[in-house]
């Protein structure tokens, strides 16, 4: 699905931690998360594949809402992930 994930700095770290707690957008360990992100060698590759689907929780340094705005601004209409599954 993603090549890039086993390179990624998060590859050892508890997916959990990426997503939001539920009913909040708050992001349990948010200071953690960007610290991982911020080094990453793969993270353009990350928020590149976020921003072309339609994915969840912390992605490339970015939070849902975050890549919202930008593809609001760069025209970008994110895929459904189901559509990958064939």
């Amino acid at each position: 699905m993603y090549a890039f994930r086993e390179e990624a700095n998060c590859a050892d770290t508890d997916p959990d931690a990426f997503f939001a707690t539920e009913g909040t957008s708050a992001y349990p360990s948010l200071k953690l998360i960007q610290r991982i992100c911020s080094g990453c060698t793969v993270a353009d590759q990350c928020l590149d594949y976020a921003l072309k689907h339609e994915v969840l929780g912390y992605w490339g340094n970015t939070t849902e809402f975050q890549r919202r705005v930008l593809r609001k601004k760069l025209n970008i209409i994110p895929r459904q992930l189901y559509l990958d599954y064939n």
